[in-house]
């Protein structure tokens, strides 16, 4: 009876909450990635793995969220102000055209 008992301690796995699927899928495509219905679970997680001792990889994943972030802003801004431009452009033109156009038939 007692090695019965002792060969079930030996199959349980300890639950790490570092490798939960979430909590991976937050890794490599960023915290935006994870369904709105499962943020609270990814947050629970997260909690956990802190406290197992994932103080690092919880950090990490932060930072890489931020930089993710930060390089989708900065190519953002460089499209945004070249858009900004081509508007006031289009803008200039078209008034310019208005002002300038003559109407037909006005020959004299």
């Amino acid at each position: 009876m007692f090695c019965s008992l002792s060969s079930q301690d030996k199959n349980k796995k300890k639950y790490d909450p570092c490798k939960h699927p979430l909590i991976k899928l937050a890794e490599t495509k960023g915290l935006k990635a994870v369904p709105l219905k499962d943020t609270i679970k990814l947050r629970k997680l997260m909690k956990e793995c802190e406290i197992d001792g994932g103080e690092k990889q919880i950090s990490k994943l932060y930072d890489n969220d931020w930089d993710r972030d930060f390089k989708r802003a900065r190519r953002m801004a460089s499209w945004t102000s070249t858009h900004a431009m081509l508007v006031s452009v289009s803008f200039v033109y078209y008034f310019a055209g208005k002002v300038l156009a003559t109407k037909p038939g006005n020959g004299e």
